[in-house]
């Protein structure tokens, strides 16, 4: 029977040889690999892929004939007897040199220093975002070329990194820093899409007298439409939604935005006040590069009446007795954002039993087919003269419709909408 401890020692001992044989096949009698000191979070370090060096002294040939035992080692630094960074040599250069006719004759007693490119180092400690924009600056502020013809982005693919006393810590590439950013933008962008998600969740509230419903589906996983739903004092139903200009996270900043002001407002101070409030934030936020249109509601159960507020959307439909018509006021608002002084005109509606309330944004009706044709206000008109019965069939439907209308072409814009209905 086999002692456990001596199986233990020895499988112990076994991967310590795994690991020196490992070490020693990362290491040349030239290359080297360095072992880089501590990584700070975010710091460019982190995307330092290339960890290889020589010294100065090591002979053009004898080192190119070692970098054929290594075929991974695409770039590597060139340093001193202290350790501090002198340059870079590319791989495939050093082997266009070395190939060349009388190539090695001509290199036989050079040495590796002569050869390399004297590219300026970054601190390694410096945080990512803040070399990325100093490489955009760099790149925006000189030619594409250099005075001999040769692309300067070649000649600039790797930058070394440096401690604080100039030694060696690794070498980053334009391509490490551009994946490293879109990976970080994508995953940014996957959780903004989770979290509005959550914010935008198809809502469904009925109660005694009405009921609504909402729904949103973005363009780009994230997006600028919005609605909101809550029942506030007496009895009264406050609702909204919006369309935020452009797409992406720049849009759904707003929309969170939104969200928190929304969440916190103390509605007793009326539906012009929030919205004179919500201007002003996006304004001195954004500085008018950024707007929305919306449109706004109270309900009052007690008294059936609807007051509401139209913020340059332009997009909502009263349905009575199977008859359907643009609901407008006798004043135009401007989109919230767009002017810091805003006196919003409001409307009131009394409402009939069976009263339909459709606020939409213009993804809906924008959205094309295969031969370019709009879904169109028409065909959104005719579905909304024959809703389901089941309230909360009628997402399913819509949905269902847009998508085939638009035979497989890509949604262009968010699409959103509120269905509101007067039961009593």
């Amino acid at each position: 029977m086999i002692n456990s401890n001596s199986f233990n020692s020895y499988l112990t001992q076994l991967w310590d040889s795994l690991l020196a044989m490992k070490t020693l096949e990362a290491k040349g009698t030239l290359l080297s690999q360095i072992n880089p000191q501590k990584r700070y979070s975010n710091s460019i370090l982190t995307i330092a892929n290339y960890l290889w060096y020589v010294s100065e002294s090591a002979k053009v040939l004898e080192l190119t004939d070692e970098l054929l035992l290594f075929p991974e080692v695409s770039v590597f630094a060139v340093i001193d007897k202290n350790g501090k960074y002198l340059g870079l040599v590319e791989r495939d250069e050093l082997f266009t040199l070395v190939g060349k006719p009388f190539g090695r004759e001509v290199l036989q007693r050079s040495l590796i220093k002569e050869l390399m490119q004297s590219i300026n180092p970054f601190d390694a400690r410096l945080h990512f975002l803040t070399v990325a924009q100093y490489l955009h600056q760099m790149d925006e502020g000189t030619s594409s070329k250099t005075d001999d013809g040769i692309p300067r982005d070649k000649i600039t693919r790797f930058f070394p990194l440096v401690n604080e006393y100039g030694q060696f810590q690794g070498i980053f590439s334009r391509y490490d820093l551009h994946e490293y950013l879109a990976t970080i933008t994508r995953n940014d962008i996957e959780l903004a899409g989770t979290i509005q998600d959550r914010l935008l969740s198809n809502k469904f509230l009925q109660k005694d007298t009405y009921s609504i419903i909402g729904w949103s589906r973005s363009a780009k996983g994230v997006g600028g439409d919005f609605y909101y739903v809550q029942e506030i004092y007496k009895e009264m139903l406050f609702a909204t939604l919006c369309d935020v200009s452009g797409k992406g996270v720049s849009a759904s900043l707003i929309v969170s935005m939104l969200w928190g002001m929304l969440k916190t407002y103390d509605f007793r101070r009326g539906l012009r006040d929030l919205i004179v409030t919500i201007n002003k934030a996006i304004v001195s936020t954004f500085h008018m590069e950024k707007y929305l249109t919306g449109f706004f509601m109270f309900f009052d159960q007690e008294h059936s009446k609807l007051l509401c507020a139209d913020m340059g959307h332009s997009h909502v439909y009263l349905i009575r007795n199977n008859d359907i018509r643009a609901l407008k006021g006798r004043l135009l608002n401007l989109p919230i954002g767009i002017d810091l002084e805003i006196a919003p005109s409001l409307m009131g509606i009394t409402l009939q039993k069976g009263d339909r309330l459709f606020i939409y944004t213009d993804g809906i009706t924008e959205q094309v087919n295969g031969s370019g044709e709009e879904f169109g206000e028409e065909r959104l008109k005719t579905f909304l003269r024959t809703l389901p019965a089941n309230e909360q069939q009628i997402t399913n439907v819509l949905i269902e419709q847009i998508d085939q209308f638009r035979e497989g072409v890509p949604q262009q814009d968010d699409m959103s909408f509120l269905l509101f209905t007067y039961t009593a």
